[in-house]
């Protein structure tokens, strides 16, 4: 009997380790679920991967770059030249070595456009900037502009200027140097080039080849008036043929400082009657233009010197 009752004892005693075991196999059976919760930061590290902003902190600054490009190009540039006028309501032409050359004007300059008259020896400083859309055109932007305090009343004196300068003409469709000698003459200096010869006193600059193609040029009073001056070239020209008055742009092609040009062209001649102005300074140049072999050469050289003239 006593073995019989060991059995049910034994048996409960199983039962009760069975129990036990199988709830203690529960925790393990939960222990999965614990690497699935540490798995949940990674959505966590999902939202935090678009830190990759560093990756558009690059291209933020590489977008800061470019505007270091314009920092490059503010850096201001020094010059001297001849003041030729303005363009427009926002640009000016200075004549420079480089020839007629077009300047924006900076913030506040167009104050300084009312103390400069044409043919004034001028000092800027200006700055190449990039046209906004088209990094291959640059613009000249002025930020100052004022006359040279060297030229006072007039252009600077001879002394100042080289003996020989060397001019770029265009003849027969090519473009050449040519070297011009320093001359003076009665109140004014100008380049002579070495096909010309010139009579300080007449003021008479003729081709040695043929003298027949020549420009005279005559100083006026100070008090000179232009309309009659038109009037007179009016009459004076009408003997060759219809006189024409050209435009500004079509002076400015020739020469710089034009305030009259005339001109008249008859069946073997032509002649043109201009009035120029330099530091207030007014003068009268008659040209004579036959048409015969010498008539190519003597327009490119002839404006040349003409345009060349300052005051002294």
């Amino acid at each position: 009997m006593k073995s019989q009752r060991k059995l049910p004892v034994l048996a409960a005693t199983a039962v009760l380790m069975l129990a036990i075991t199988a709830c203690s196999g529960n925790t393990p059976a939960e222990a999965p679920i614990e690497p699935s919760s540490t798995a949940s930061p990674s959505p966590a590290q999902s939202t935090a991967s678009p830190s990759p902003s560093p990756s558009t902190e690059p291209s933020s600054s590489s977008a800061t770059e470019p505007s270091s490009s314009p920092a490059q190009e503010a850096k201001m540039i020094h010059g001297t030249g001849i003041y030729v006028g303005q363009i427009d309501n926002h640009s000016v032409e200075i004549k420079t070595e480089e020839g007629a050359t077009s300047f924006e004007l900076g913030a506040g300059l167009e104050q300084s456009l009312e103390t400069l008259n044409m043919d004034d020896p001028v000092v800027f400083e200006y700055a190449k900037r990039s046209v906004e859309g088209d990094s291959s055109i640059s613009q000249r932007v002025l930020s100052k502009l004022e006359k040279s305090a060297e030229s006072g009343s007039a252009a600077p004196s001879t002394g100042r200027l080289a003996k020989t300068k060397t001019f770029k003409l265009t003849l027969e469709g090519m473009e050449e140097e040519k070297t011009a000698t320093l001359a003076t003459g009665a109140g004014y200096s100008l380049y002579v080039f070495d096909i010309f010869t010139f009579d300080a006193k007449t003021g008479k600059l003729a081709m040695k080849v043929d003298p027949g193609y020549y420009a005279e040029i005559t100083k006026l009073p100070s008090d000179f008036n232009l309309d009659a001056l038109q009037l007179e070239g009016e009459e004076e020209l009408a003997s060759t043929g219809k006189v024409t008055a050209l435009g500004q742009k079509e002076r400015d092609q020739r020469m710089t400082g034009i305030r009259l040009y005339l001109t008249a062209m008859g069946s073997d001649l032509t002649r043109e009657y201009v009035v120029k102005e330099m530091d207030g300074q007014g003068y009268v140049i008659k040209l004579n233009i036959p048409q015969r072999e010498a008539s190519e050469g003597f327009g490119p050289h002839v404006y040349a010197s003409l345009d060349s003239m300052v005051s002294r």
